[in-house]
């Protein structure tokens, strides 16, 4: 394992060169005025429709905003509108926005906790009672993110100690020996099975990052680091060209299962490449930036439509591209892009997107974001649902922390 991460490390700076150190968001390349125009027109929406007097955060809407019949609520979607709060708090400075947070958090903590096994349970009602108990990583992936915000924002030791003690139980819980996580587990957090998938690993990397943010404690740098390689060293792909990328399905020993079963995500793609080159930024790993450089080469060669802007929806290994495009991989190539917006090749991929959201996904008539472009939705692809807030205000908020 040492012989093959200094290979590696050798490999990325011969591939990288010495650009990415000097790589970071331009002066002047985000359209600040159009992202906090979105952003405030998108969470003063939210808060006026989703908080509920216990704390219990709504998240399902049609596309003229009323709420759709489903019972309780589940973690992630709650989760992601607790942090949605906690980011429109810290752009707008809204003490309303605050409140919500802090209800949301006050609920996620009393009524989806489990005080027996610890972890969170998948759904409960509006009281609390439980209406499923599965322990879904992916779901605590988004406690633990809106946790760590709320801590971040609040600076209250109950929200940092409870993050932290949220991260304990997944750690203890749910982490494998190989270094990767279980997609889900009974309540008792007893042995499970079935195929393994990056999604969760990757949003956990990303609630690990807000963690250090909130708390700086070296034992959650270190876990990040250990979850980070586990990818770098296990998960990545990488190319002839340069590039890279990382499968989203694998079997229970994570080997990448064949098209037909597996597939690449390229908003993934996208997503890792600004998830990795911000834990650089933050000291986890000195590697992290050639990695994130690799990976946004394939994104961008795979994913990027340069003829019409926007960013593709999934690629196989033998080289076949679905060429739908949802919201949220717009999303993330955005926010991508500004990443690196110092190169003008990926500033222009930006404002590219850009034109396309403004022009095909704002739903101009009911507000909010479309699910997809215009062709996508023509083949219908779309559905009537709103998208939920997490990647859009994800997003403006990383354009908005740009210094312009």
């Amino acid at each position: 394992m040492i012989l093959r991460r200094t290979v590696l490390a050798l490999c990325l700076a011969l591939l990288a060169g010495c650009e990415s150190s000097k790589d970071g968001p331009a002066a002047g390349v985000a359209n600040s005025d159009w992202h906090r125009k979105d952003l405030e027109a998108h969470v003063s929406r939210w808060i006026r429709i989703s908080p509920t007097p216990s704390g219990m955060m709504l998240a399902k809407f049609d596309r003229s905003w009323k709420p759709a019949d489903v019972q309780g609520a589940d973690l992630t979607t709650h989760s992601r509108v607790v942090y949605t709060m906690a980011a429109a708090y810290e752009a707008t400075r809204e003490p309303r926005y605050l409140e919500a947070a802090r209800k949301g958090a006050d609920f996620l903590l009393e009524k989806f906790r489990d005080a027996e096994f610890g972890g969170f349970m998948m759904r409960v009602d509006a009281a609390g009672k439980p209406l499923s108990t599965i322990k879904n990583t992916y779901g605590h992936a988004f406690a633990l993110l809106a946790l760590s915000h709320v801590a971040r924002v609040t600076g209250e030791a109950k929200y940092k100690e409870a993050a932290l003690a949220a991260w304990r139980d997944i750690r203890t819980n749910l982490r494998e020996p190989s270094g990767g996580l279980r997609p889900e587990a009974p309540r008792d957090f007893k042995a499970s099975g079935g195929n393994r998938t990056q999604n969760p690993v990757m949003h956990m990397f990303e609630a690990l990052l807000a963690l250090l943010d909130a708390t700086k404690d070296p034992g959650v740098l270190a876990d990040a680091r250990e979850l980070g390689d586990f990818v770098v060293y296990q998960l990545l792909v990488g190319l002839p060209s340069g590039g890279a990328y990382i499968p989203e399905w694998y079997d229970t020993n994570w080997r990448a299962l064949p098209d037909g079963d597996g597939y690449i995500d390229l908003g993934h793609q996208f997503e890792w490449s600004h998830l990795l080159r911000s834990a650089g930024q933050r000291g986890v790993s000195p590697l992290y930036a050639e990695v994130a450089d690799r990976i946004l080469k394939y994104a961008v060669a795979t994913g990027y439509d340069e003829q019409d802007g926007g960013i593709f929806n999934r690629a196989y290994a033998n080289g076949r591209v679905d060429r739908s495009k949802f919201w949220w991989q717009q999303a993330e190539g955005m926010r991508a892009f500004l990443a690196v917006s110092q190169r003008p090749d990926m500033a222009r991929r930006y404002r590219e997107t850009l034109e396309l959201v403004d022009k095909e996904l704002l739903d101009h008539e009911n507000g909010g974001w479309r699910f997809g472009a215009a062709k996508t939705c023509a083949g219908g692809g779309c559905g009537n649902m709103q998208p939920d807030p997490y990647h859009l205000v994800g997003m403006h908020w990383a354009a908005l922390q740009t210094k312009q």
